[in-house]
């Protein structure tokens, strides 16, 4: 009962229908709590519906309680989490764990520090409940696959946004020089720099502008700079998947139709020849 309890909370196979049926269900409750505390917010809404709001927050809590307790007990079936206390301990450390925790962690401490402390950092702590979404089985792949593209990719990233910084900060000082004797927007290089982020970003707020022949000139050159740099990135992203995604993809093997062998090891053969031969 204990490993079918864990099959069904982890990664129920496709045919399961109970531990199918169960996943999507608790998947469809975090989904409907996000969307419920996104209309808690709405002042009208909150004030007549305020009683609603405790009473499915407060139901919804308790399933992720003992959908969270059942899966801490039951995790011992898994060889990873062998023993009683060290499998456990070991389970509720996994990073999933800790979010689930976190997930459930703000209604009780509402209820326990209520009039004792600030209690907009704990309500805070609810957004951890859409992170829950990433224990879906092809949700959980995909931020796999997207770790594994950071992790592949980490030197060439990191000097794209080398070059981001770099940009930004030359794009600042330029313009401070420029600006900041007729323009008091540009009254300093942190100013200036913040307009070289938005400008950079091609965000264009709007709040800082410059009003110089040359300051003109030079951010319509960062305009344009920017959007270059910010393909260096995305660039690299877009490459990294596909090399990930080729690694997985099942190689089709093309056979010899006279040795059996697949044709993709001959230049293997080949080589392996002329070494012995030499």
């Amino acid at each position: 009962m204990k490993k079918r309890i864990y099959e069904i909370l982890s990664d129920p196979p496709k045919g399961d229908i109970v531990g199918n049926t169960i996943s999507i269900s608790i998947l469809l409750l975090i989904a409907v709590n996000v969307f419920v505390g996104i209309l808690e917010t709405v002042p009208s809404l909150n004030k007549h519906h305020s009683a609603f709001f405790y009473n499915f927050e407060m139901v919804s809590v308790i399933i992720f309680t003992v959908e969270y307790l059942l899966r801490i007990w039951s995790c011992t079936s898994h060889p990873k989490y062998q023993g009683a206390i060290q499998g456990r301990l070991r389970q509720m450390q996994a990073p999933m764990a800790v979010v689930d925790l976190l997930a459930i962690l703000p209604f009780y401490l509402e209820i326990l520090l209520e009039g004792l402390v600030d209690l907009r950092f704990i309500r805070i702590l609810r957004l951890f409940r859409l992170f829950r979404i990433f224990r879906v089985g092809k949700l959980a792949e995909a931020f796999q696959m997207l770790g594994q593209v950071l992790y592949n990719k980490r030197e060439h990233l990191l000097i794209s946004f080398a070059i981001v910084i770099i940009v930004t900060v030359l794009a600042a000082n330029l313009m401070y020089m420029v600006e900041h004797e007729k323009n008091p927007a540009f009254s300093s290089v942190p100013a200036a720099l913040w307009w070289a982020i938005i400008t950079i970003t091609t965000i264009g707020y709007g709040d800082m502008f410059p009003v110089t022949v040359w300051g003109r000139i030079i951010g319509g050159m960062i305009g344009f700079l920017g959007i270059c740099v910010f393909a260096l990135p995305v660039g690299i992203l877009g490459a990294g998947f596909v090399e990930c995604v080729e690694d997985e993809a099942p190689t089709e093997k093309h056979l010899c139709p006279h040795c059996g062998k697949d044709v993709h090891e001959f230049p293997k053969v080949a080589a392996n020849d002329e070494t012995e031969t030499t």
